[in-house]
């Protein structure tokens, strides 16, 4: 809809940052104050001014640190657009494809500040329903911010929302149904915890409808066992952030963040305490042993496959999470680079 050095009123187009099934982002610089800030158009303009601004002003709500924020909303030439804060970075997604997963400290702060942006907006009754990596932005300063809020909505009134909004990878069973919750967004965000600490999904399968039946079966291997740097406590957190029921997962944001907390104070607790020489084989046994016992046996499902996050960029895009053909370098839907 917009090019480069096209001029938006006091906006001036620089570049096309992506594109999604909502609208198409672009950075621009406010030539007025000259700051950068970012252009979110949605594509139905047709629709009553009133209608488009329910985004806006619901993100107007969320004044958190690890929120992108919305600026303003602007009607120019009969053209819609959002004014966002500008994230000069990549997303967790595009570090992912370049690591394959996080260091665990690492992973531990960036968790604690992601989960606090979810409770916040959980808070203000703003549910995200698109919770993934490619929805965390990675700043130049190493720090993350929660984005794309554009398909999240206010739980007020109702229980659930009533739509399959979402990438399917990261969907919890209730939210294939059409009854996405707030304990949806905690299940997608094990999801989230879980792909970074081991590098690939839990379970995937390119076939929504399949992808749901496992999700409901809620067969998959602990993290633990896929990388042994994750502490018992931790992979025990996502899974029962991961649950399959409800019921059995956290019963908010803030308790699995209290939880997430006390991993956090242990993990560092021990790695101050820890001799700084290998532990004898014993010692490696021994938590062999007690991850055995501790740990209930999985069986997987018979369509149960291993995606690694590499694997997963391969088959979706990680801008629109649309189906892509393996190893195209662009995207047929958006048109973003995937290389």
């Amino acid at each position: 809809m917009f090019f480069k050095n096209q001029r938006i009123g006091k906006y001036e187009i620089q570049d096309t940052i992506g594109s999604g099934g909502f609208g198409s982002v672009y950075l621009a610089k406010d030539i007025w104050i000259g700051k950068r800030v970012a252009i979110k158009v949605p594509h139905k303009q047709g629709e009553n001014v009133e209608k488009l601004l329910q985004e806006p002003r619901m993100l107007a709500e969320l004044n958190h640190p690890n929120i992108v924020s919305v600026i303003t909303a602007e009607q120019i030439n009969d053209v819609f657009f959002i004014v966002m804060e500008y994230v000069d970075g990549i997303s967790l997604e595009q570090y992912l494809r370049q690591h394959k997963r996080l260091a665990l400290d690492l992973a531990l702060h960036w968790f604690e500040r992601i989960i606090d942006a979810i409770a916040y907006a959980h808070g203000k009754n703003v549910l995200h329903r698109d919770i993934r990596p490619a929805n965390i932005l990675i700043s130049s300063d190493n720090q993350v911010k929660l984005a794309d809020l554009g398909t999240s909505r206010f739980l007020v009134s109702q229980h659930f929302a009533s739509t399959r909004i979402g990438s399917p990878p990261y969907m919890a069973p209730e939210h294939f149904q059409g009854k996405a919750t707030f304990q949806s967004d905690i299940y997608s965000f094990g999801v989230l915890m879980y792909e970074c600490l081991t590098g690939r999904l839990p379970y995937f399968d390119r076939d929504p409808v399949r992808l749901a039946k496992i999700a409901r079966e809620g067969a998959m291997v602990p993290p633990h066992r896929w990388n042994p740097e994750v502490p018992l406590e931790l992979s025990q957190l996502i899974c029962k952030a991961m649950h399959r029921m409800m019921g059995s997962r956290f019963a908010d944001a803030r308790a699995l963040q209290a939880a997430l907390r006390k991993v956090t104070l242990h993990t560092m607790k021990f790695s101050e305490t820890a001799p700084q020489t290998a532990p004898p084989a014993t010692g490696s046994q021994h938590l062999s042993q007690l991850v055995e016992e501790q740990v209930e046996p999985v069986k997987l499902s018979r369509r149960f496959k291993e995606v690694t996050s590499r694997e997963l960029s391969d088959l979706f895009c990680w801008n629109c999470s649309r189906p892509v053909q393996r190893r195209s370098n662009h995207c047929p839907h958006c048109n973003v680079d995937l290389r």
